[in-house]
């Protein structure tokens, strides 16, 4: 791995020294009092006043610009200044002072509002600036993305749970809690918007049938400027969470960091019930609350200007839960034929857990002119992972004796992934094409220390003992192409991916895989009017099942349930296609699903030993074709409104414990519609409610029932926009409760599932520093800008 990154250094130094820019204009603009001013306007224009060419200033006031022969003179427009204009000679290097007009406000605030829902040629973009949800956190704000699901702390687009997770294109290796932890930790005036892709093109990696991007912000003010906040949700129990952010921005270089740390209790409500072919049924009912003890979340980053052509990017994040301690009792009912308790057994569970992980990271971007650049990128993540838990089971079955049943396990778990890649791209007005390579390596390691009861005392038992060891190498390379012409455009791309995979289990023994795969993508939009447009998208994707879901070790829940995962586990291969149609606000999307072998879990119930297992396994196929529309209006001049429908028929085909191929699908139709008011402009008071849905589906062997919500979310800022506070009401019907139920052949078994997500939330921001002069998002098309 460090000869890889010594080699990709070594390249980009060479290209650095062999490729200067020629013919470039440049400069900084500043004002009167030496302020640099971010996304100037530069207009290049001819002899007769026509404009040949217009660009804007960086966020630190620099501009570069390579102006055609024509050109005549540089004219620099600002909100609040007077136009300035340099004639066009020779290369130079100036620096511009814009003075202010007479009519200059004491502040300054460029507004483009821009529409909450936005298509592009290959994703959905949900801008949350101008919504209540931007004082929440990301993880508030990723739930109410139009096209994501989230259930708990499950997050699925199109009824898939595979899904690549990326903040600002860097891939994020939590799930679940942890995920969930990370990004109720980020502070939703961080973040500028949610892109949901649902066909990405080669750029990204092709695992994940989509990406969910989070793109946050980059800050526009010169100067320093902070804010601590507080925020207290009250569910069956109380959470609270205090953060501070702090953010620098200077002419060579910009430092930011955040902090936030949580504690309290959760909780989560399930009911899981198991019919047997004698006729009995195994109830349990299980109330599994979880103290926190702490959970911190950090992140810093700095970005250092070596010249104009060449940026360094250095930063870093992290997560640490100290622990999670859960107490649990769980009785359990069985009931004869005739619906009577015969038996019992009663399960007490002492959980204890922790977690830690670490991302680092370097960038290089080198301007060889304002068409052409380089990046090289690199990250490290290391992750490790603590689950103990002691189980005693107290027996009280018919025709036998009460007894007392022990047993004990320690699960740890420790990831690496180191990742490198170059990214070249020339971008000009009418064509755009982009390459790269990269290169990453994982290594998990999972140890599980089995204890069983051995007369009064537990003793280790090697049988159900386990150390799992993962490798996987990963070598792509990608190349893709955008033109525009007249009123169309088009993008195509191709992406190549090696990879090899090696496991060694002590129950499982060895098992290696490799292969190589190309996945292309194509785009293709045509402007049938300014107001119209058609597109058609197609990409192929690949979902790898993750490293712990191949671990063969039998992890026990209690006495009679236990998960286990498939070290023969295969990646699946998904083809997807889409149709969309957009006239102003109004999208309408057709799209086809297939996947092959996709893999997910099942649950399954033996009869003989009163087992119930669930189970990583790959199913046959999996199918799904439907529309998703979109629709945003504005009904008042302060009352909008935004609606995301949806409908599909999934279905998808598993071998179950009968040795038979079985069908299960749905005809699902969900969405959300939220719907927000302006109360007060001048404070920025804002109300947003949301109503979310969908009728029931499937997964695999699954039926899961269906699932609504309406949230509530108010916003409003005080004393000169110093202070901000939000209200947040989930869930405010208690509605999203779900029965996940599997039956076909002599499997019968469902569970009643529920998260603990109906409560409040009240949150206080107090910003100081340099927050008195404000500037939105560039509406410019600079989209790739912070990609890696």
């Amino acid at each position: 791995m460090i000869r890889l990154i010594v080699f990709c250094f070594c390249l980009l130094l060479a290209l650095i020294a062999h490729a200067q820019p020629q013919n470039v204009w440049r400069g900084t603009i500043q004002n009167a009092q030496g302020t640099a001013l971010p996304f100037v306007t530069i207009e290049v224009q001819n002899s007769e006043g026509i404009n040949l060419l217009t660009s804007f200033s960086e966020e630190d006031g620099s501009y570069e610009l390579t102006c055609p022969q024509e050109a005549f003179e540089l004219r620099f427009k600002y909100v609040g200044y007077k136009d300035f204009i340099l004639p066009v000679s020779n290369n130079f290097l100036a620096e511009i002072t814009l003075q202010e007009d007479s009519a200059l406000l004491d502040e300054v605030v460029i507004t483009a509002k821009r529409p909450t829902i936005k298509r592009e040629i290959d994703r959905l973009v949900f801008n949350v600036q101008d919504t209540p949800l931007a004082t929440t956190n990301a993880w508030d704000i990723v739930k109410q993305t139009p096209g994501v699901n989230a259930i708990g702390d499950n997050l699925s687009i199109r009824g898939s749970q595979s899904i690549l997770i990326t903040i600002n294109d860097r891939k994020v290796m939590l799930i679940g809690d942890q995920l969930k932890s990370l990004l109720e930790g980020t502070e939703g005036t961080q973040v500028e918007a949610v892109e949901v892709i649902t066909n990405p093109p080669a750029k990204y990696e092709a695992q994940g049938n989509a990406v969910l991007n989070i793109r946050l912000k980059k800050n526009n003010l010169l100067g320093y400027k902070g804010s601590i906040s507080e925020r207290f949700k009250q569910t069956t129990y109380a959470y609270n969470t205090a953060s501070t952010q702090h953010i620098y921005t200077g002419e060579k270089f910009n430092v930011s960091g955040s902090y936030s740390f949580g504690t309290g209790a959760g909780v989560r409500y399930n009911e899981d019930n198991v019919l047997y072919e004698n006729g009995e049924r195994w109830s349990s009912v299980m109330t599994r609350k979880n103290k926190i003890k702490g959970q911190h979340s950090f992140q810093a980053e700095m970005d250092v200007k070596l010249d104009t052509t060449l940026t360094l990017t250095v930063g870093g994040t992290g997560y640490i839960n100290e622990q999670s301690k859960g107490d649990y009792e769980i009785p359990t009912l069985i009931y004869n034929p005739q619906d009577i308790v015969e038996s019992s057994y009663t399960t007490y569970n002492r959980k204890r857990a922790n977690m830690d992980t670490y991302t680092g990271y370097a960038l290089v971007e080198k301007k060889f002119n304002p068409e052409q650049k380089l990046l090289w990128s690199s990250y490290f993540t290391y992750e490790n992972q603590k689950d103990n838990q002691r189980v005693l089971t107290e027996l009280n079955f018919k025709d036998q004796p009460f007894s007392e049943r022990l047993f004990a396990t320690k699960d740890r778990q420790r990831t690496r992934l180191a990742v490198s890649g170059l990214d070249y791209s020339i971008d000009n007005e009418l064509s755009k094409w982009e390459s790269g390579a990269k290169y990453s390596i994982v290594k998990a390691s999972y140890l599980l220390d089995f204890f069983g009861q051995k007369q009064e005392n537990l003793a280790y038992d090697p049988a159900k003992s386990n150390v799992f060891d993962y490798q996987e190498i990963n070598w792509a390379a990608y190349t893709s192409y955008t033109r525009q012409w007249k009123q169309w455009q088009a993008k195509v791309g191709i992406r190549g991916e090696y990879t090899g995979i090696q496991t060694r289990s002590t129950q499982g023994g060895t098992n290696n895989q490799s292969y190589f795969k190309l996945f292309p993508s194509a785009y293709l939009k045509y402007d049938v009017t300014e107001d119209h447009q058609l597109s058609l998208a197609y990409s192929k994707r690949i979902d790898r099942p993750s490293y712990s879901w191949m671990n063969p070790a039998k992890s026990y829940y209690n006495l009679f349930s236990y998960f286990q995962g498939d070290p023969d586990l295969k990646a699946a291969i998904s083809h997807n296609f889409s149709l969309n149609y957009t006239f102003e606000q109004l999208n309408i999307e057709f799209f086809y699903n297939k996947e092959i072998h996709p893999s997910m879990e099942i649950s399954y119930q033996e009869d003989a030993t009163n087992m119930l297992i669930y189970h990583y396994t790959n199913i046959d196929k999996r199918q799904t074709a439907g529309a998703v529309t979109s629709f945003a209006y504005q009904i008042l001049p302060r009352w909008s409104a935004n609606t995301f429908l949806q409908l599909q028929q999934q279905e998808d085909y598993f071998y179950g414990v009968d040795k038979q191929l079985h069908k299960n699908d749905a005809f699902v139709f969900g969405g959300r519609i939220s719907t927000s008011v302006d109360l007060d402009q001048n404070s920025n008071w804002k109300a947003m409610l949301t109503y979310t849905f969908h009728t029931p589906t499937v997964q695999g062997s699954f039926t899961i029932s269906g699932y609504q919500r309406t949230d509530f979310i108010m916003s409003r800022e005080f004393n000169q926009k110093k202070w901000s506070a939000n209200l947040y009401v989930y869930n405010i019907f208690g509605s999203d409760r779900q029965i996940i139920k599997t039956q076909y052949a002599n499997q019968y078994n469902y569970f009643k599932d529920y998260m603990d997500t109906q409560g409040i939330a009240l949150g206080l921001r107090y910003n100081f520093g340099n927050q008195k002069v404000k500037y939105s998002s560039k509406e410019i098309d600079m989209q790739e800008k912070d990609r890696l």
